[in-house]
């Protein structure tokens, strides 16, 4: 990174100063994407490609929250979470050098023109992002904060779906005895009152349950273009969380999306009413967003989402079976269970048990390191984040770590 002065460094660490500037040698930022509390996050460009760095801002005292999200999502690693590059921690501030995504889905649906997407939309959202969500919760993660800045598409293919931002993610249960966290009370909320759960909205330890709840409330504003909680007056934060979740509470779900898809009112009734450590029956909600594109609309599941020409959906079916294929004449194949282990094919029986015990080192080494990692940005954590925010207001974007503007 080139040079600057002490005090220029100490007045403003990050800012647009840095644009055009090399960082390690290869990572020229081009552009500025966003701005946050502790942070700016700009598009960077490198002899490999282009990258999002995100910059976490050193406060005094405080631990750094971002190797905390870059540790989770190199835990999490796979289909619908962005690649990290790198994590790294300079003397003023922490960076994250992540893959590069494209627009959010709530900057998406603002471009369109009646500012809502179409039920097929609607559908395949549930129908792709449910099995990523699955994904998470059996690497014993829960996100805590699904609403739609926090999804996003890919910068090369728009057909693909990203969950991001996992700054406030955390264990629900231990990896190795699946024993809950315990129910507890809360004084304040974590995540973002528009999009929490009737739960998590009452003080109530998150858990499965409540990202379930959270993205069926992501996909009525999707399918509404807005939600009756919103835009209620005010004097504190508290007031404000306290009448969403009177309203959250009394309005029934056919009331809510009345004369909507049956499918999305039986997806919001199933997760209202699951318990704190129940399983969830993933298959069966997938199948509510199936059925409500092939039965319903009786459309095909093509990929062809609003922002997506024919084009670019037929593009991402043919990467999709070089895909398959790819992994059919492979001899590792990868499974999403608990373990997430690699099961080697054709192998001597010997090099099974030693991959398997060299993974599973490394799964216990990483549950470790999330279990330490996520007690201790718990310390510093950011508890409320409600998207009417005044820093929103001042255009200030938050959590956008991989977005184009």
């Amino acid at each position: 990174m080139e040079k600057k002065s002490n005090n220029e460094n100490n007045n403003k660490i990050l800012g647009d100063h840095l644009l055009n500037q090399i960082f390690f040698g290869k990572y020229k930022l081009v552009k500025k994407l966003g701005e946050g509390s502790f942070g700016m996050i700009f598009k960077a460009e490198s002899p490999n490609g282009k990258f999002a760095f995100k910059f976490e801002k050193k406060r005094p005292n405080k631990r750094t929250l971002l190797k905390g999200e870059s540790q989770i999502m190199i835990y999490l690693k796979g289909k619908g979470i962005p690649k990290i590059e790198k994590y790294i921690e300079e003397e003023n501030y922490s960076i994250m050098i992540m893959e590069l995504l494209g627009k959010s889905l709530e900057t998406l649906m603002k471009e369109t023109d009646t500012k809502k997407f179409s039920l097929k939309t609607i559908g395949l959202l549930g129908y792709e992002l449910i099995p990523i969500i699955k994904f998470i919760h059996d690497k014993n993660i829960i996100h805590r904060d699904i609403k739609p800045d926090n999804i996003s598409i890919g910068y090369d293919d728009p057909c693909e779906l990203y969950f991001i931002d996992f700054g406030l993610a955390k264990k629900y249960r231990s990896s190795r005895t699946l024993i809950h966290n315990p129910m507890t009370k809360h004084s304040k909320l974590t995540g973002t009152a528009r999009y929490a759960s009737i739960n998590a909205l009452d003080g109530l330890e998150q858990s499965r349950r409540d990202d379930l709840e959270s993205f069926g409330y992501v996909l009525t504003y999707f399918y509404k273009g807005g939600l009756p909680w919103m835009g209620l007056h005010a004097k504190t934060k508290e007031e404000k969380y306290s009448k969403i979740l009177e309203i959250k509470k009394s309005m029934e779900t056919e009331k809510l999306l009345h004369n909507g898809p049956k499918e999305l009112i039986d997806y919001l009734n199933y997760c209202k009413q699951l318990q704190y450590e129940q399983d969830p029956d993933y298959n069966y909600l997938i199948s509510l967003f199936k059925d409500l594109v092939t039965k319903t609309i009786k459309e095909n599941i093509d990929y062809q989402y609003d922002w997506v020409n024919e084009f670019q959906a037929q593009n991402h079916i043919k990467l999709l079976g070089i895909s398959l294929e790819n992994s059919i004449n492979s001899n590792i194949i990868t499974t999403t269970d608990d373990e997430n282990m690699p099961k080697i094919m054709m192998n001597p029986d010997k090099d099974i048990i030693k991959i398997k015990k060299k993974e599973s080192e490394k799964i216990n080494y990483y549950d470790d390191v999330i279990d330490d990692i996520i007690k201790i940005a718990d310390e510093g954590k950011p508890k409320n984040d409600d998207s009417d925010s005044d820093d929103k207001k001042k255009g200030k974007k938050h959590g956008q770590c991989c977005i184009i503007i």
